[in-house]
């Protein structure tokens, strides 16, 4: 019988140990900033923050996922008629697309790094792209999750090719999963 019960508990402790290595986080704060070049030199603002799930541990990133929203149209520059046009039709198009998405499908280490690969949509593009990222576990056991990455603003459809503004945009996006 005693045999039987330690059997028993086995898979119970695996899955246990493995809601503690794997546990899914939700994105609690952060930050969403982006930079573009233009005639007059460059444009910055933000997002709100992004929102959604995290599954991360630093012994085992092979684990991890990620399933991250911003809201299009907290888009602000501090201009009001620059941020109501790239909320437009002709931008974002927040009334019909109101969310930029990321969903990981594969996480890994390399050369002290972590980056993670998976589909990034805004409108109706989706792309698969491989994003660069470090983490910082906190003292409380969240984690600092931060990347700095460029995209190509064209390959979404966030407006067209213009002389006055650059295709590619530098977004600094931080969040802290708990």
């Amino acid at each position: 019988m005693r045999n039987l019960t330690n059997w028993l508990l086995l898979p119970a402790l695996i899955f246990a140990s493995s809601l503690v290595m794997g546990q899914t986080s939700q994105i609690v704060s952060g930050s969403t900033k982006f930079s573009v070049k233009f005639i007059m030199g460059t444009c910055k603002g933000t997002f709100a923050a992004p929102a959604g799930s995290a599954v991360f541990n630093e012994k085992s990133p092979e684990n991890a996922s990620f399933d991250i929203k911003i809201a299009a149209n907290t888009f602000k520059t501090g201009n009001n008629s620059r941020d109501k046009d790239m909320k437009s039709e002709k931008y974002f198009y927040v009334e019909k697309y109101p969310d930029i998405h990321f969903k990981s499908a594969k996480v890994e280490k390399k050369d002290g790094r972590y980056q993670v690969t998976g589909k990034l949509t805004m409108r109706d593009v989706s792309k698969t792209v491989t994003l660069p990222f470090d983490a910082k576990k906190n003292s409380d056991g969240s984690y600092m999750l931060t990347s700095t990455f460029e995209i190509n603003r064209l390959d979404y459809k966030i407006g067209e090719k213009d002389w006055k503004l650059k295709d590619i945009v530098t977004v600094d996006l931080q969040a802290t999963a708990r």
